[in-house]
């Protein structure tokens, strides 16, 4: 008993949080790196300002469209049992966000929409049910990514593999969830939890359209199957691998391990990849900021 809770103290040290997720970013830069050493930095032969222009502002406009789709799935999902204002869930969502650049496995987001509620075991169930349909939402789309991966790899075994154990195992941790949080979901209405899953699948159409904007743009030879799959992909890796949420390569790198095959220039990839990350997520950070002193100190 002694020696399991010492490997669980061990675990949640945040010195050896910090260090793995220092480790793997540099893992990721340094085949970034290995892969652009011979090319050289030009963007000028793909560059269309006009397009380009467009479909930035298009991005960015949408980008406040989804944090307003997460605020007000969150409001609608808090209103169950303790009801709060628009403001307070955008307070929550961006202050969490940005909490997140500084505490680990993005549990910032989590202290902050728990926080903030009087029964935080409510909010918990809450947060808990917010994230477990996005989570779903990603891993059926990124395992249309992962088909694709598979057959230009020729990792068809293993897909099989994962669809195989994979599900059954979703399966368990989410019954899991059920049992552990039972209160919250027997007085979840059918059609509340309608409203949170639609507007978790428009919240996710509306992040993966932004995404193929971008694309769209330094990829034109590319089929559209192509870049959603690419798209299912590298959302995949973000939410496989939270730990290195904000942290500079893991995208990247999953971009270009999906998109090598059919680019020769590699910038084609890091570009989009990088765009996408600073305006869904930098940007919305830097307002979480100014939310973080308006949370209440009480909580």
């Amino acid at each position: 008993m002694q020696i399991k809770n010492n490997h669980s103290n061990y675990l949640q040290n945040p010195w050896f949080t910090w260090t793995f997720k220092v480790l793997i970013t540099l893992g990721c830069l340094y085949f970034l790196i290995s892969k652009l050493r011979d090319q050289p930095i030009s963007l000028d032969h793909f560059f269309v300002p006009n397009r380009f222009v467009l479909n930035l502002t298009i991005v960015i406009a949408l980008m406040i469209v989804n944090w307003y789709l997460e605020a007000l799935r969150w409001k609608i999902s808090v209103d169950l049992f303790e009801e709060i204002s628009m403001n307070d869930a955008w307070r929550a969502v961006l202050g969490g966000l940005a909490l997140n650049w500084v505490l680990p496995l993005t549990s910032g987001d989590l202290l902050a929409r728990i926080s903030q509620q009087k029964d935080k075991y409510q909010a918990t169930s809450a947060a808990i049910l917010n994230r477990g349909i996005m989570l779903v939402l990603t891993l059926c789309f990124g395992l249309y990514g992962i088909s694709f991966l598979a057959i230009q790899y020729d990792f068809n075994g293993w897909f099989l593999l994962v669809i195989l154990f994979g599900i059954p195992l979703l399966r368990i941790l989410f019954r899991k969830s059920i049992n552990r949080f039972s209160t919250y979901f027997q007085e979840l209405a059918k059609s509340l939890l309608i409203k949170v899953v639609a507007l978790s699948l428009l919240r996710y159409g509306v992040f993966v359209f932004q995404f193929y904007l971008l694309l769209v743009i330094f990829l034109p030879s590319l089929s559209a199957n192509l870049l959603i799959a690419g798209i299912g992909w590298v959302f995949l890796i973000r939410s496989a691998l939270p730990l290195f949420f904000g942290g500079i390569g893991v995208r990247e790198a999953s971009g270009i391990l999906f998109f090598k095959p059919h680019v020769d220039n590699l910038q084609l990839i890091i570009v989009p990849v990088f765009l996408i990350w600073v305006i869904n997520t930098v940007i919305p950070s830097l307002v979480g900021l100014f939310f973080i002193w308006k949370m209440k100190s009480s909580k």
